[in-house]
């Protein structure tokens, strides 16, 4: 399970860097540090905020990060859509200070982006 995550996380972040036009400086191992200094740059937290704000740059970058699912089931796809949101959280959030999707931390992120979209989908239908 750990290399088939390994590599989706891989993908989505590709896709996200180049979605945003992000790259990080140095391609050696990277210290906290630099890691901290790199999330709480301009471009980062703008790249952050039009993650949440724009209304289709998540499923752009579901969509670079995994072509395939342009005929999958809307469940698959779906369920990929958050897995790429909890992934591109961690690693473009300036409050989250590594760049390492750990299990927990990817698991906590999937559950309340679920929540999160399963409210907003009921409240559009309450109101139409």
């Amino acid at each position: 399970m750990k290399d088939m995550r390994g590599s989706h996380v891989s993908a989505v972040r590709t896709a996200s860097f180049r979605k945003f036009g992000l790259q990080f400086a140095s391609s050696r191992r990277k210290n906290s540090q630099e890691i901290i200094e790199w999330k709480q740059s301009e471009k980062v937290k703008s790249s952050h905020n039009r993650l949440f704000n724009e209304k289709k740059a998540i499923e752009d970058i579901t969509m670079l990060a995994f072509p395939s699912l342009d005929s999958a089931t809307e469940e698959r796809y779906n369920n990929m859509y958050v897995y790429t949101a909890s992934v591109c959280d961690i690693i473009l959030n300036p409050d989250y200070s590594t760049l390492d999707v750990s299990k927990k931390a990817l698991e906590l992120r999937i559950k309340r982006f679920k929540v999160f979209i399963e409210f907003i989908i009921l409240f559009k239908k309450q109101n139409y």
